[in-house]
């Protein structure tokens, strides 16, 4: 059997789980890292729940990335504009290779 090692596993690529490995990579760089997710597609409850109306209770200015701060004029996002920007994180930051 061969056994993988690793450093630190994150449970969860929702917001937070991204948030954390974007962070691990840029101050622990020669540490590695995996992210575990139950389900298919990527996100976390702003994939999850889709229906109309779903917005952010926490303004995005704070609630958001440091790394990728929030533009967008309003400062509670919708899940229709909060959800392609911060995925889009996950691509431009390597965050995710699969």
């Amino acid at each position: 059997m061969n056994k993988e090692f690793i450093d630190t596993i994150i449970i969860g690529a929702g917001l937070s789980g991204i948030g954390a490995a974007y962070h691990l990579q840029k101050q622990c760089p020669t540490k590695s890292l995996a992210i575990l997710e139950g389900r298919d597609a990527l996100g976390g409850t702003w994939d999850l729940f889709r229906y109309p109306g779903i917005r952010s209770d926490s303004d995005m200015f704070t609630y958001g990335y440091d790394f990728k701060p929030w533009t967008d004029k309003d400062s509670l996002a919708t899940g229709e504009k909060l959800l392609p920007k911060k995925m889009a994180s996950r691509k431009k930051y390597a965050l995710i290779t699969k």
